[in-house]
């Protein structure tokens, strides 16, 4: 980061803890699960000879008892953990043939924090809900306009040489004037639909080789 950048950076500390409440607001709570893997015993459940667990027996008034899965009565699913790609957070954009200059920066947008959170989609799958927050601050050059952030999410089993179960680009659009404080933005996405317990974590930053899908 070159010398002038200094003075573009106080925008981003006064607003960071504003962005932190913002995307658990978005994410619906999920905020405070970022890091946790959420395991548990299976509620209602008995282990059986062969290993694996009993069906329930609810019985109702004058009727044969129902027999039901305990797993469709658990709470507790295991939750991937997300972290940030290592050097996608910060994205500096230039005016053409001044790369580097402070005067020609056009913005500095940067990622603040990232959430995700899971439930129970069908009998053995899981569905993710991911967010991403944090702010774009214009610099010199900018006329004023839409800006458009290329987020990537990647949901990997973390084996070496293994290709990702999913890798979305998404375009997240931020309006910021000319001369104007640091706009904040959030992105939030739930169509990630996985296996359910299986081994994964999640990968989230900005990607500005790809172009965005929307």
């Amino acid at each position: 980061m070159g010398k002038g950048f200094e003075t573009l950076t106080p925008f981003l500390r006064k607003s960071a803890l504003l962005g932190v409440a913002g995307l658990a607001l978005a994410l619906g709570g999920c905020l405070g699960d970022r890091s946790e893997v959420q395991t548990g015993p299976q509620a209602g459940a008995q282990a059986g000879t062969d290993g694996r667990s009993t069906v329930t027996k609810i019985i109702s008034g004058g009727q044969a008892p129902l027999e039901i899965d305990p797993e469709a009565l658990s709470s507790d699913i295991y939750c991937p953990s997300i972290r940030l790609q290592p050097g996608a957070h910060l994205i500096m954009s230039y005016e053409r043939g001044k790369q580097d200059e402070p005067k020609g920066l056009r913005y500095q947008a940067t990622v603040q924090d990232w959430a995700r959170g899971c439930t129970r989609e069908g009998v053995d799958q899981a569905r993710i809900k991911v967010g991403v927050s944090g702010y774009v601050t214009p610099g010199p050059a900018w006329p004023g306009g839409e800006v458009l952030l290329p987020v990537r999410i990647v949901i990997t089993t973390g084996e070496e040489g293994v290709k990702p179960l999913t890798s979305e680009l998404i375009s997240v659009p931020v309006t910021i004037g000319a001369g104007a404080p640091s706009e904040a933005w959030t992105m939030v996405e739930s169509s990630f639909v996985v296996p359910r317990n299986a081994e994964m974590q999640i990968l989230v930053g900005f990607d500005e080789k790809a172009t965005a899908k929307r």
